[in-house]
């Protein structure tokens, strides 16, 4: 059996000009790659947030294996999260960027070398530890940010549009490394993005989130191969979305009119003879 790491039970999240997230119940395993996928103002980004407590949920509750965190502040909670914004401090070497929140925590100091030395070694710039973040191309930026995200050793990785700074050919590249670096360490990460093809790389699951709403969750085949709303067909890369009448239903089949042509569709149990309906299907 699969253990539960996240589990978000009926959370509605609601701000002065509107709902962003509207009862979404979401329950996240342990040690998998999970990503919150849709276009902007879906929900996904809110979501994140009130996992990593920086937002408060209206209603609803967010556990962390079997502890309720729904109104504990962010360091009170076994995650941490890395964001577009690398958010490095200028004015410190990498080692110490690294390092910083182990020395808050005051952690003695061969314990901090020899973790920031490990974190370094996981995004692969142990030879990087006394330069700068501007002596450093965006991408080595952003594996500096995932160091310091991982040195803790939390239970979640969080990260909201990690990749979005980076030029194509960097970001298919980072994609790769964080689906390494996340079964190196064996930790759950919950990814948010709008981008259909980093979802599609790189997620155990994905979560199509749109209005505040899951639209479907499943496999990277499941939500490719067999989408279930017309949202997530046409959002999930190229597809096509048709209105016709059902002309017949057999066990394991539906034939569908659209106009003068006829198309054999699978058989949905909720439909009957002459009924309309959406049809689509991605290629």
């Amino acid at each position: 059996m699969n253990e539960t790491m996240v589990e978000i039970k009926q959370v509605t999240k609601a701000f002065d000009e509107g709902i962003a997230v509207n009862n979404l119940n979401l329950t996240i395993r342990a040690k998998e790659f999970i990503t919150i996928l849709g276009p902007s103002g879906c929900g996904k980004t809110t979501t994140l947030r009130m996992i990593a407590g920086f937002e408060t949920p209206t209603s609803g509750e967010i556990w962390l294996s079997d502890k309720e965190v729904g109104r504990l502040e962010p360091y009170q909670r076994d995650v941490n999260t890395v964001f577009q914004s690398y958010s490095l401090f200028p004015h410190m070497t990498v080692f110490q960027n690294v390092a910083f929140g182990l020395k808050m925590k005051k952690m003695k100091k061969d314990q901090i070398a020899t973790k920031v030395k490990e974190a370094l070694a996981l995004v692969q710039l142990e030879s990087f530890a006394d330069r700068s973040p501007k002596q450093l191309s965006g991408g080595q930026q952003q594996r500096v940010a995932i160091a310091r995200a991982i040195v803790n050793d939390p239970k979640v990785l969080l990260l909201d549009e990690p990749l979005g700074a980076l030029d194509l050919k960097l970001r298919k590249q980072m994609q790769l490394e964080l689906k390494q670096l996340q079964q190196r360490l064996g930790i759950t990460f919950v990814y948010v993005t709008h981008d259909q093809e980093e979802a599609l790389t790189m997620s155990d699951r994905i979560v199509v989130m749109n209005k505040g709403e899951i639209e479907q969750l499943g496999t990277p085949q499941e939500i490719y191969e067999h989408p279930r709303t017309p949202f997530v067909a046409s959002f999930i890369g190229e597809a096509n979305v048709l209105s016709g009448e059902v002309q017949e239903v057999q066990a394991d089949h539906v034939v569908v009119a659209i106009g003068d042509m006829f198309v054999i569709a699978n058989h949905n149990p909720d439909v009957k003879k002459g009924d309309e309906i959406l049809f689509f299907n991605s290629s």
